[in-house]
């Protein structure tokens, strides 16, 4: 009804208690088929991980394993509806890692307070060093200005020197934030040597719902990013889901 990012995690919460193994892995291939059709030849692929039988990571990691001599599946263990807002999902998380993702995920911006928000990215750094894992985290995907979060991300792989295995994704509020704010975090990132990741459709269709004029884009800096030597690459986040229809897996697109 809204069409807006919390609202698309309130309805997966329902779909996925229907799901199945066999329903997971089959609409998991078809995605992938669909991508590698289009010339991927790399995915990393979030999987959710709140989820106490954690079917769709099981289904994943055997399609790895099955189509390793096609395409490169990286799986990022995601906290979809919250590390703490979810009821066990740390400890989901741990078992996801321990079973074979390859990055660690995070979701700071939907927990139900900010502070709990910084123990998310405190904790998804911990992890991703406890573990030895990439880490990605959907970071600031909102159009609330004061959603800051990428700040102490930065900070945190800044001090154990592991901003080029770490990376950012959407940022939207980053794109709305003032300039002052902007131009001294872009310098701190370009110290980290961070990656940024752009989700340019699902940004463009989920933000700016709630603004009346102007509304906004809903993209991170990107010209900025680049301008200032910044890694900033472009993703597809959604293959017809809640959170964007018309996703098609062709990069030429994003």
């Amino acid at each position: 009804a809204t069409g807006t990012l919390f609202e698309g995690i309130a309805r997966w919460h329902d779909v996925k208690k229907t799901q199945t193994f066999e329903d997971a892995k089959a609409r998991m291939l078809k995605g992938i088929q669909e991508e590698v059709s289009k010339g991927v030849q790399y995915i990393r692929i979030h999987i959710d991980v709140c989820d106490p039988d954690l079917t769709g990571l099981k289904a994943m990691l055997e399609l790895r394993e099955e189509l390793k001599d096609n395409v490169t599946i990286q799986i990022v263990a995601f906290p979809q509806e919250g590390m703490y807002a979810y009821k066990g999902a740390v400890e989901l998380m741990e078992e996801a890692l321990k079973m074979g993702a390859d990055c660690v995920g995070g979701i700071p911006h939907f927990e139900w307070a900010y502070e709990f928000g910084q123990d998310s990215v405190r904790k998804t750094v911990e992890l991703a060093l406890k573990y030895d894992k990439l880490i990605d985290v959907h970071c600031d995907e909102t159009d609330d200005p004061m959603s800051r979060h990428v700040q102490l991300l930065n900070a945190l792989v800044m001090i154990e020197d592991i901003g080029t295995r770490t990376a950012a994704s959407h940022t939207c509020s980053f794109g709305s934030a003032d300039d002052a704010y902007a131009f001294r975090m872009m310098g701190l990132f370009e110290q980290s040597q961070m990656n940024f990741i752009a989700l340019p459709t699902e940004n463009a269709y989920l933000q700016g719902r709630q603004d009346t004029y102007p509304k906004r884009r809903g993209l991170t800096r990107v010209k900025e990013f680049w301008e200032n030597g910044i890694n900033i690459s472009f993703g597809q986040d959604s293959i017809n889901d809640p959170w964007y229809p018309a996703g098609n897996g062709n990069m030429m697109n994003i």
